[in-house]
């Protein structure tokens, strides 16, 4: 009986370890742990700002769909990961052994990354990257309606979501509209990107073009290439003391891996991120396996500034499959899938309520498609794609 430990829940960890069970025969066992008990959508975090989403609409226990398909569930957080001995601590006091280990658990925010970045009261900015970081942000946009002002959006060095800087401000934009509040309001987004729409990917397509014109439509104002010294209560301030004024600032960090991953020697970078080879393996540890933002996906051109790199979930979801292959093919059953993660397909839709942007990304041409959408489809799409994803992995057909 061999056993298979999967740390992380999200959309790598669970469509991993789904599709291990699918793989391994029922004598071996799979284990997931997560220190979360809900899967949740987190592209749709930003509509809980203005109210058009309860927590409830985009999450689900995961506990049901892992017991469903015969998998193991520890509610509990990774404390230490040993790969000598083949075993991982956990929060709740047990250790659990391994024979072959599958991290998937994503990371931490940075919010060290620049003085005054974060939430209250350590820092000036509200968040929209954790369900409670979104209802603070929701309290926090409800407030600045009443007496509004400048905002300031955009992302720190090292940051690779810039998807959800550049969404939120189209989504600002649309309800300070719809409130007849837009002219009492200006928006400047930030960006250590050489240009709008750049990803850290030297652009995707016809992105820049396409985000150029949204952001020229809307008097979005932006300033690339910009690396942000510090933030205080009302302004960020950039590189060289340039002080913009905001009453509302959000502000993407970098990403870190989690502790016990950067305490292991050898195994990750500088940022936490585990380098692998064509079948998500550990270049150190032959029995460790990484998915998801976990792995180290390194920008393929050169910047002025540090950018990260866009990894969507359905990327991530993908790496949490190939990730699996590859360990049930070490473990006798089937044959090991190379699959470079920089060449798995992905799409994304960027939506604003009345405008939105379609990307998809993939290694063929034809899958690189970039579409600048007016009218309300983009959010009917993100919405399908929405409640597609959230089916297929709440009943384990991912």
């Amino acid at each position: 009986m061999k056993k298979v430990v999967v740390v992380g829940a999200g959309y790598a960890g669970l469509s991993g370890a789904l599709e291990l069970r699918r793989r391994l025969p029922d004598s071996d066992t799979v284990t997931v742990i997560s220190g979360s008990k809900y899967f949740i959508f987190y592209p749709s975090l930003i509509w809980m700002v203005q109210y058009e989403r309860d927590l409830a609409d985009i999450s689900f226990p995961i506990q049901p769909v892992l017991a469903e398909a015969g998998l193991e569930f520890v509610n509990a957080w990774v404390n230490t990961i040993n790969p000598l001995d083949k075993t991982v601590a956990l929060s709740t006091g047990q250790t659990l052994t391994y024979d072959k280990l599958m991290i998937a658990a994503g990371g931490a925010w940075d919010w060290d990354a620049v003085p005054g970045l974060g939430p209250p009261p350590a820092g000036y900015t509200v968040s929209i990257l954790s369900p409670q970081a979104a209802l603070d942000a929701q309290a926090a946009w409800t407030a600045f309606l009443i007496d509004p002002g400048p905002i300031v959006i955009g992302a720190t060095l090292n940051t690779g979501l810039f998807g959800v800087a550049y969404e939120l401000a189209l989504n600002l934009d649309m309800a300070l509209r719809r409130d007849n509040l837009r002219d009492r309001a200006s928006i400047t987004f930030v960006t250590p990107e050489p240009f709008l729409g750049h990803f850290g990917h030297g652009g995707l397509g016809n992105s820049r073009h396409i985000i150029e014109e949204a952001f020229a439509k809307r008097s979005i104002l932006s300033i690339t290439e910009a690396q942000i010294d510090h933030i205080e209560p009302d302004a960020v301030v950039l590189a060289g003391q340039r002080r913009l004024s905001s009453r509302f600032t959000m502000i993407v960090p970098p990403y870190r891996g989690i502790k016990p991953v950067r305490d292991v020697p050898n195994l990750a970078d500088e940022q936490g991120r585990i380098p692998v080879d064509d079948f998500y393996r550990s270049l150190v540890y032959p029995d460790i396996f990484a998915a998801g933002v976990a792995v180290q996906v390194k920008s393929p051109v050169r910047t002025t500034l540090p950018c990260g790199v866009l990894v969507p979930g359905t990327v991530s979801a993908e790496m949490g499959r190939g990730a699996a292959a590859n360990i049930a093919a070490d473990l006798g059953h089937g044959d090991a899938v190379p699959k470079p993660a920089d060449g798995l397909k992905s799409f994304y839709v960027f939506d604003s309520g009345s405008h939105g942007v379609f990307m998809s990304l993939g290694a063929q041409p034809w899958l690189n498609v970039q579409l600048n959408i007016p009218g309300p489809w983009s959010h009917w799409a993100k919405i399908a794609a929405e409640r597609y994803q959230i089916w297929q992995l709440q009943s384990g057909r991912y």
